[in-house]
């Protein structure tokens, strides 16, 4: 082990430890997978947010020493690992795509997650990649019909707008640029609960239910998938792959997407931490780990309480975000006053400038209130304000109705690199 620990060395008040050297807007994602929205413009470089405030060191945390109160990293550049002292510590790990133990799940070669820049690069590259592969002279009507067939895994906000995204593309893009290839394009929705969008008011989850049939979209309830297969179709040019589903049917695809669940990262999973049955590491009402008050702190995706659990929404990991720096800036004492959740509701865009807004139960437990809920154009566009207005950078804030405005008028991007 190395040690980052050198007296001549002034270390500063803020470290950020992380493998990725930007952050996310993860709820843009879904828009960034067919070039509605382009990468560059839901990230921010970390270093850039930090400014002189504080420093990052692009590493994987691997493990945690509370008693010497260090944190173990491995550089992702050469696999070298090191300490990083700390007197205070927020673990804001999040989480990762669950698989549920199903082994043939494997990220690549048709199957993607949708949780990084990356997947959504992937995702992007497959699909253009499909409907190249199925405009090739020679290429077979039923293995046109298994390239442009996309299995989207997961009931939630992420997949229904990754599916409405996918739909607005098809059907404003492909039908001019591939207009041969639309009448074999098939999607699919799998989930394995009884609705679509599980916290959503169930008026607002049949609303998205019907809309999507009206489309065309294969909606499935109430059905798993069980394992993915290799096959070869009669006549077939390219590798194939079929997903087997819980009621016996089978859904071959080009291109599957999932997104169904999500389980802690395998730092979370390591750490000799009190956690939950769900994994996630259980702190008190103000946030700071069991046990380890006053030096270690959980928020986001990877922390609950036992009082009060709460929903894994970006929303909440912002409040939290927002609660824990007031306490390291003295604005308050880390026991003052306890976090408490302010909920705004629930937002998502399902395509063909429509959208919904559920506002039942808005504000802290216990003294909530209902809001009307909201479907069609003006729900969109509370969407796109709430999330326009959540970027941090001038840059973002400028490019990302750029882009909705360029996709609207000129079409999606489709070059492949």
């Amino acid at each position: 082990m190395k040690s980052n620990q050198d007296p001549s060395e002034s270390v500063p008040e803020i470290r950020i430890v992380s493998p990725s050297n930007h952050f996310v807007f993860t709820p843009l994602l879904p828009s960034t997978a067919v070039g509605t929205l382009e990468f560059r413009a839901i990230q921010e470089p970390i270093r850039k947010v930090l400014g002189k405030n504080g420093n990052f060191v692009q590493a994987k945390a691997m493990g945690l020493d509370p008693q010497e109160k260090s944190l173990i990293c491995e550089s992702t550049h050469d696999k070298q690992k090191f300490k990083i002292k700390y007197e205070k510590l927020v673990i804001a790990v999040g989480v990762k795509t669950n698989t549920f133990g199903i082994k043939s799940i494997v990220e690549g070669d048709g199957i993607y997650f949708l949780k990084h820049l990356y997947h959504a690069r992937n995702i992007r590259n497959n699909i253009i990649d499909s409907f190249e592969k199925a405009a090739v002279p020679g290429t077979s009507t039923n293995e046109r019909e298994r390239l442009l067939s996309f299995v989207v895994v997961g009931g939630g906000p992420t997949s229904c707008e990754f599916v409405a995204e996918l739909y607005d593309f098809v059907t404003s893009d492909i039908k001019r640029l591939y207009p041969e290839l639309v009448k074999y394009v098939r999607v699919s929705l799998v989930e394995a609960g009884p609705a679509l969008l599980g916290p959503f008011d169930s008026k607002l989850q049949e609303y998205t239910k019907s809309l999507f049939e009206t489309r065309d979209i294969d909606v499935r309830l109430a059905t798993a998938v069980t394992s993915v297969e290799n096959y070869v179709g009669e006549g077939f040019r390219f590798p194939a792959k079929k997903a087997l589903l819980s009621d016996g049917t089978e859904l071959p695809f080009g291109t599957m997407v999932w997104s169904a669940g999500l389980e802690p990262v395998i730092f979370t999973q390591n750490l000799d931490l009190p956690k939950g049955k769900n994994g996630r590491i259980i702190v008190d009402e103000y946030l700071r780990v069991k046990g380890h008050e006053g030096s270690i702190w959980a928020m986001g995706d990877a922390a609950m309480s036992e009082k009060e659990p709460l929903p894994q929404l970006a929303q909440v990991a912002r409040q939290q975000g927002i609660y824990l720096a007031n306490i390291f800036n003295k604005k308050q004492g880390e026991d003052e006053k306890p976090f408490k959740y302010f909920s705004l509701g629930s937002m998502a865009s399902v395509g063909q400038f429509k959208g919904l807004y559920d506002g039942s139960k808005v504000g802290v437990k216990g003294e909530e209130v209902d809001v009307p809920g909201m479907t069609g154009f003006v729900a969109l566009l509370m969407w796109r304000f709430a999330y326009w207005g959540r970027q941090t950078s001038i840059e973002n804030k400028i490019l990302i109705p750029m882009y909705w405005l360029k996709s609207f008028l000129f079409g999606r991007d489709i070059s492949r690199f």
